[in-house]
């Protein structure tokens, strides 16, 4: 009953009604909530507040739909069965590819449940200011983060803020980037004032504001050029990685193990459940031989790139390796995999080798904010910079210390500790703006590709430093909405 009544909350509180909710609901809607006499009490906020989190597990979102831009990577190849993927990968897509607009709408349905918490619960006088801090704080992350998620692969996005609400002023054209990551980075700014150092397991903290700002800071100064933006990134991430709350787990792998206590390092994750199996994540990067859809499979380059690195074991399986399926151990089958590798972060066995779903999945850890810190640190300063950050994090795994460690140090150490994080891709295209890499070149080594697209992965600077906006949301705007530059004719 729970969870239906929430699903409605959650419809209630969407100003674009999908067409599931249109459904669901009676076009006579008596005895039940609507949007301007819902939030009553505290209560309310608290489940509306819930919507935000929930809406993390549709598939098209956070679950699947966000780690299939980074396919385009030399991490990883595509695999499965998704017919659009391989014209994402090899940047052969055109407007109309399935994938462009698969998260889109989730993107703004989540902004548009949070534009409708920050219209109503500041004038809230029934609600407690520990709660509605939190709650609010919680939102105006939210809303960052959508819009993150859109600003990422599109760039120049439409932005939809409370006035916008107010006045049904919906159909609007995009804002610049400096205008779409200056709101992220205000509403990130709130988040961070108003949330607690410490939040309750399933609940974001302080910290995750500051770990987002911290990776906002770094994507704007390499898209601006502007050094004063790195200053910016080292004081956020400085405010997560020297707080014992968010330290760094003593074990990595505990970070991907994790049944219902998140690790300290957990700055943000979802929760999947082995009840409703209500994350795609673990499906996904699963070989289909143990109960998965066998997508996302590593390329050699990445396992090459691993070398005696101990986190390699924990991060993907390879001919050789074994695994523990209940109380059996068994021999990974390379066969399975069309490179020869799968990801295991997100699989685990339960007791009776089945497919574990109870997971805490992570989206945003500590260490990740340790690196980006380093790399601020490097770009500032040079060479040797950030080798505190960087053997910080090599440390917990038990490598060695490096000295004078550069960009090139600093680009592998993130690529292996973060491998199939979704991090990769648009990693490679900052740092391809400032020239620290060649991007055209390195999609193009076949290194890059697995065997089957050799030669075909056909990246162009600045063209795919982003994506195409999605056709039909050109087509339904009456000319507001206007294409990505370079994918006009497209």
């Amino acid at each position: 009953m729970k969870r239906i009544n929430l699903y409605i909350i959650a419809c209630l509180l969407t100003g674009y009604m999908l067409t599931s909710c249109e459904n669901f609901l009676s076009s006579d809607p008596k005895g039940i909530y609507t949007e301007g006499n819902y939030f009553k009490n505290e209560q309310a906020v608290v489940d509306a507040v819930t919507g935000l989190y929930g809406i993390l597990i549709v598939e098209d979102f956070v679950a699947h739909g966000d780690y299939t831009w980074d396919i385009c990577s030399d991490d990883m190849f595509r695999a499965g069965d998704h017919a659009e993927d391989e014209a994402i990968e090899t940047f052969t897509f055109d407007t109309g590819n399935a994938q462009l607009k698969a998260g889109w709408k989730w993107k703004y349905e989540l902004i548009s449940r949070a534009n409708n918490i920050l219209i109503h619960v500041p004038s809230m006088n029934n609600i407690s200011e520990s709660i509605k801090n939190r709650s609010l704080g919680e939102t105006y992350f939210f809303r960052a983060f959508a819009y993150w998620w859109l600003y990422l692969p599109y760039g120049e996005i439409p932005l939809i803020l409370e006035d916008d609400v107010k006045t049904a002023n919906y159909n609007k054209p995009k804002a610049n980037i400096d205008e779409v990551l200056s709101q992220i980075e205000k509403d990130l700014k709130k988040a961070a004032e108003l949330l607690d150092e410490t939040a309750s397991p399933g609940r974001i903290s302080k910290g995750t504001a500051y770990a987002y700002l911290t990776q906002l800071y770094m994507h704007w100064s390499s898209y601006s050029g502007k050094e004063n933006l790195l200053n910016e990134a080292i004081s956020a991430g400085e405010k997560v990685i020297n707080n014992a709350n968010y330290k760094l787990a003593t074990d990595y792998q505990a970070n991907f193990r994790q049944k219902s206590t998140p690790t300290t390092e957990m700055l943000l994750y979802v929760a999947s459940s082995s009840t409703w199996r209500n994350t795609s994540t673990i499906y996904y990067f699963s070989p289909r031989d143990l109960g998965g859809w066998n997508f996302f499979h590593p390329l050699p380059n990445l396992y090459e790139a691993f070398g005696n690195d101990p986190r390699r074991i924990m991060t993907m399986w390879a001919a050789g390796d074994k695994i523990q399926i209940g109380s059996k151990l068994q021999d990974y089958d390379a066969s399975k995999s069309e490179t020869g590798y799968h990801f295991n972060k997100y699989t685990t066995f339960t007791n009776d080798g089945k497919l574990n779903f109870d997971l805490l999945i992570p989206l945003m850890r500590t260490s990740d904010i340790y690196l980006l810190v380093a790399e601020a640190k490097i770009r500032k300063s040079g060479t040797g910079a950030g080798d505190t950050e960087i053997n910080t994090v090599r440390a917990r795994v038990g490598l060695p210390a490096i000295k004078n460690a550069g960009k090139d140090e600093l680009i592998k150490e993130r690529r292996l500790e973060l491998a199939g994080e979704n991090r990769r891709h648009f990693d490679l295209v900052r740092w391809d703006r400032i020239n620290w890499i060649d991007l055209e070149k390195l999609y193009a080594d076949p290194s890059s590709s697995n065997t089957t697209d050799i030669g075909r992965k056909n990246f162009k600077r600045p063209k795919n430093y982003f994506f195409p906006l999605p056709q039909e949301e050109i087509d339904k705007s009456s000319g507001i909405l206007i294409q990505n530059s370079n994918y006009t004719n497209l």
